[in-house]
């Protein structure tokens, strides 16, 4: 079937599936039909992933696409965000020269297994990319533990490269868990905020020791609005402890009013530094 037609990019109801050079497969999350989309977000042609998949080889002669080859970061977004939030750091990565994938997926409309499976799809597709490095945000974090569990053919074919978590949920969060069990907060966030409980989340295992990890903390605005609003500080583990449990490398404090962390340099500046040399 021919598209031609501009989308919004599939920010809630559409999950990667493919990616190649700003190219993407989308999945429907529902009905499972699947579509095309150029770099500027239309929609070529729809169908299955196998038929769509097909038309992208017929685009790549005749808008010759150039081959892909070398390191990519993968960036998953948080709870509620697309890949829009990574703009910054998308373009930053690029001017690097790394390949760089900010991945959608349905985060308000699936479960945490969901989400695995659908990010073990797109990287056991991924095409010309010899080593992968992921930057998180949010829940991303935990998607990624849940992944590096599976024993995937991926695993084996990639070389893997860093991690950078920023403003990670490694120890849950309590106001999502309480929040999902209240129906409006609840239809609104999704399954994923169920699983979210501290004495859930604590219990996946840690990423593998051999993996060069990093974490940017950076207290986020809901935070800081009820600390402002009660007037006392949220319970924060030190820097020592944060690094501990994670296993991290190395790991940073930054703070930044931007409801959009990423479009402060800091936070940028510290991602790219720690996936180039291991260290904030």
């Amino acid at each position: 079937m021919l598209g031609g037609f501009y989308t919004m990019g599939g920010c809630h109801f559409w999950e990667d599936v493919f990616f190649y050079q700003k190219w993407r497969i989308q999945r429907n999350y529902i009905n499972k039909k699947c579509r095309l989309l150029d770099n500027w977000d239309i929609c070529r042609t729809e169908g299955s992933f196998d038929e769509c998949r097909k038309e992208f080889i017929k685009y790549i002669e005749a808008f010759e696409i150039s081959r892909q080859k070398g390191h990519m970061i993968i960036m998953l977004p948080g709870l509620g965000e697309s890949k829009n939030i990574f703009k910054p750091l998308w373009r930053a990565a690029l001017k690097e020269g790394y390949l760089a994938a900010a991945i959608n997926y349905p985060s308000t409309q699936k479960d945490l297994d969901g989400h695995v499976r659908q990010l073990d799809f797109l990287l056991n597709h991924l095409e010309d990319v010899d080593q992968v490095s992921f930057v998180t945000k949010g829940i991303g974090c935990i998607i990624l533990k849940k992944l590096f569990m599976l024993d995937s053919p991926w695993r084996k074919r990639l070389k893997m490269g860093r991690i950078v978590e920023v403003a990670p949920l490694n120890h849950g969060s309590e106001l999502l868990h309480m929040l999902s069990h209240y129906s409006l907060p609840n239809f609104i966030l999704g399954p994923t905020a169920k699983e979210m409980s501290p004495y859930n989340i604590e219990r996946f295992a840690k990423l593998p020791k051999e993996l060069e990890t990093g974490v940017v903390l950076c207290p986020s605005m809901t935070t800081n609005l009820i600390e402002k609003l009660t007037g006392t500080d949220m319970p924060r583990g030190s820097l020592e402890e944060e690094q501990d449990f994670e296993g991290a490398r190395d790991i940073v404090e930054i703070r930044c009013r931007k409801l959009n962390l990423f479009r402060c340099p800091k936070v940028v500046s510290a991602v790219i530094t720690f996936l180039a040399s291991g260290r904030f």
